[in-house]
């Protein structure tokens, strides 16, 4: 869809509609399990199984160091998915804005690590100077060849990171104030495409079990929870084209990213 009224009506006319706000929560909550779930699977896998250890080429006797980091991504997606949640779920929007902007930088560093099979190892071992170099979230943008923009990410900061006079919107109280249903998109949005890149990343790394990594996501109903939500939720159909909603302030669009990429294929759909 190429007319951003038309996109700002969807937005205003399906944002509040209580089935696709159903399906959304549903799917974020099966999304919170599922990240916590594999995350550990691959923690354990990664702390046995692999050839660092042997090798020599891991500081912490691991098996290996990129199932490890790919599992400590996905065990913070886990936790930043449950913090919005129990947020959102307590009407505290402010909070979980602040939650869903870390969120945006695990989908990054799980893009890079589904691109490129080295960079999980290479960042578990980095020190922060060489994180500072490589995996700032501009840096991960700039690599990504237009997938990520800037101004996204910029529109979660100014929410959810230092104090902000635009923060009205997330307060109680404000006459300005968004509703709560926007954020639970916001957080099925990104925690769906970080969900996919984290997938595709465990495909690529070489000891990471990514077969077993389908089972819990399909013994979670992962994938009938997201039809779910993509059949009921006029505003999902969207996602992943040339624009979608970000609800700075009313009736704002902003540039998307891709929910999945072309070398990062859905294992779900």
């Amino acid at each position: 869809m190429d007319d951003p009224d038309e996109l700002r009506r969807l937005l205003w006319d399906w944002h509040d509609d209580p089935v696709a706000q159903d399906s959304r929560a549903a799917l974020c909550r099966i999304l919170t399990s599922t990240f916590q779930e594999a995350g550990h699977l691959l923690w354990t896998g990664g702390s046995l199984i692999g050839a660092d250890r042997v090798e020599g080429s891991t500081p912490f006797g691991f098996g290996s160091d990129a199932t490890v980091g790919l599992a400590t991504v996905a065990q913070i997606a886990g936790e930043l998915s449950a913090g919005v949640t129990s947020l959102l779920e307590s009407d505290n929007s402010y909070a979980a804005c602040a939650l869903l902007r870390q969120l945006v930088e695990v989908e990054y560093l799980a893009w890079a690590f589904a691109e490129d099979e080295p960079e999980a190892s290479a960042w578990l071992r980095s020190s922060q100077d060489e994180r500072l170099r490589r995996w700032q979230p501009r840096h991960i943008r700039a690599r990504s060849g237009g997938r990520f923009r800037a101004s996204d990410y910029g529109l979660h900061c100014e929410l959810g990171g230092h104090p902000s006079p635009d923060a009205r919107v997330l307060l109680p109280c404000h006459s300005v104030r968004l509703p709560m249903s926007w954020w639970w998109l916001e957080l099925a949005i990104h925690g769906v495409s970080t969900w996919d890149y984290l997938v595709a990343a465990a495909d690529r790394t070489w000891y990471a079990p990514a077969d077993q990594i389908r089972a819990i996501a399909e013994a979670q109903d992962l994938a009938a929870s997201r039809t779910s939500w993509q059949e009921s939720d006029a505003l999902a159909p969207h996602v992943g084209q040339e624009a979608t909603f970000h609800p700075q302030h009313a009736g704002c669009l902003h540039g998307s990213h891709e929910v999945v990429g072309d070398r990062a294929p859905s294992p779900l759909r």
